[in-house]
C-alpha cells in the first residue's frame, strides 16, 4: 500500500513498569549497549498470531459480512452469519491462540494481563454478551502437564496479577522444595542448571508450551442472519526498525512497502538521533477459519495507526486513507488466500516522551 509521510512477559525479572513502557525502555537500553550500526536481529518482541472465529465445518452457514478494524491496541470484528437451512443449527464456535512458548524464546508482550482472559476477549451475538470458557492446558514434547503444573500451584500461563506478583511467583520457584524440583526436573518443564543469581544461586527456568481457546456453543436459528461480534487487545511483536530492516527484500515483500513509504521512512530515519524507528507487526489470520459456504460475501477492513507521524504497510489491495489516522477497503466475494502483516513505524522520541 501507499503511505503518505504525515506488556512485557520477560525470561528476566521484571519491573513494575507498565508493558509496553517496560518493552521500550529495555529495547532503548539494549540498542544504547550495543548498537553497532547493524540491524537489530534480537531487539524484540514476539508477536502473537491471531485472528477470527473458527466454526464447526458447515455449508449450509453462509458468512454475509465481515468489518475488521485492525490497531496495535485492539481488534474488533462485526461477523453477520447467516444459516441457509430450514433448522436451527447449534455448532462449536472457537478462538484458539497459536502456541506460545514458556521460556527464553516466549518473549512476548503480556505485561499487566490476566492470567487466563490474557487477550481480554469479549463476544456477543445479536447483542447480547456471551461468556465463553477458556481452556488453557501446558505441553512438553507434546505431553500434557497442566496438572504436573497446577499440583505446585504453578500458573500455565505464568501471568500473575498483581503489582509484585511476578517477581514474588519468580522468588518461589526459585526456592521450592526438593521433592517438587525432581518431579518439575523429570517433566522437563522447570530446570534449575542454566541461570543463577546472586552468590550463583540457581533460578528457575521455565520450559514448556501454553494452548489456550476460547469457545461457546452458538445457535444460527433457520433462514436468519445473526449478529456475532467478538474484540480482544492482541499482542504485536516491537522491534527496533533500522536502515537495513528497510532495505531488506523479505520485510518489503511482507509488508508490501512501496517507494512512498521507503521514502517516508527513510527521512524519519535520517532525523533519529540514533538512526532507528521503533517499529511495531500486528499480524491477523484470515486464511484459517473459513468452515462457512462460499466466500465472504462482503468485507470491509479499517487500519487505525497510533498517531499521524506513525508510518504503515501491509498488503490489502485497494487500500485508501480515510483519515489522517485510518486506511480503509472493501471487497465482494472476498476469499483471501493469505493473513494480514501490517507494519506501524514511528519515531523513537515519541514512544519515549510516553513512558
Amino acid at each position: 500500500m501507499r503511505e503518505i509521510a504525515g506488556n512485557q512477559e520477560w525470561t528476566g525479572r521484571p519491573s513494575g513498569q507498565s508493558g509496553y513502557a517496560l518493552v521500550l525502555a529495555c529495547l532503548i537500553a539494549s540498542c544504547l549497549v550495543s548498537y553497532q550500526g547493524s540491524a537489530f536481529a534480537h531487539d524484540s518482541t514476539a508477536s502473537l498470531d491471531a485472528g477470527g472465529l473458527t466454526l464447526t465445518l458447515n455449508p449450509d452457514i453462509s458468512m454475509e459480512s465481515e468489518d475488521l478494524y485492525l490497531s496495535p491496541g485492539e481488534v474488533r470484528v462485526v461477523y453477520r452469519f447467516h444459516n441457509t437451512s430450514n433448522h436451527d443449527i447449534a455448532t462449536l464456535v472457537a478462538f484458539s491462540l497459536p502456541v506460545m512458548t514458556i521460556g527464553e524464546q516466549g518473549n512476548y508482550d503480556l505485561e499487566g494481563r490476566d492470567p487466563v482472559d490474557l487477550m481480554d476477549f469479549k463476544v456477543t451475538a445479536e447483542g447480547k454478551t456471551v461468556e465463553p470458557k477458556v481452556e488453557i492446558r501446558a505441553t512438553r514434547f507434546g505431553v500434557d502437564v497442566t496438572d504436573v503444573l497446577k499440583r505446585y500451584d504453578i500458573p500455565p500461563t505464568m501471568i500473575a496479577s498483581g503489582e509484585g506478583a511476578r517477581s514474588a511467583l519468580n522468588d518461589r520457584l526459585d526456592d521450592l522444595p526438593q521433592d517438587a524440583r525432581n518431579e518439575l526436573t523429570r517433566y522437563g518443564v522447570i530446570d534449575w542448571n542454566t541461570a543463577f543469581g546472586a552468590a550463583d544461586k540457581p533460578l528457575a527456568s521455565t520450559h514448556w508450551d501454553r494452548h489456550i481457546t476460547y469457545y461457546w456453543f452458538q445457535t444460527f436459528p433457520a433462514g436468519r442472519t445473526i449478529e456475532v461480534t467478538h474484540h480482544y487487545k492482541p499482542v504485536p511483536r516491537h522491534f527496533f526498525f533500522s536502515k537495513e530492516e528497510l532495505a531488506n527484500p523479505e520485510t518489503r515483500k511482507l509488508y508490501c512497502i512501496d517507494q512512498s513509504f521507503a521514502s517516508a521512512a527513510q527521512a524519519a530515519l535520517k532525523q533519529s538521533s540514533t538512526a532507528i524507528l521503533a517499529g511495531t507487526e500486528l499480524k491477523y489470520v484470515l486464511v484459517t477459519g473459513g468452515n462457512w459456504l462460499g466466500p465472504i460475501k462482503k468485507f470491509n477492513l479499517t487500519e487505525e495507526k497510533p498517531s499521524e507521524k506513525a508510518l504503515v504497510s501491509l498488503c490489502a489491495d485497494g487500500i485508501k486513507r480515510a483519515s489522517p489516522t485510518t486506511f480503509t477497503m472493501s471487497a465482494d466475494n472476498y476469499a483471501p488466500d493469505s493473513d494480514l502483516n501490517v507494519l506501524f513505524v514511528e519515531p523513537m522520541p515519541v514512544l519515549i516522551r510516553s513512558r
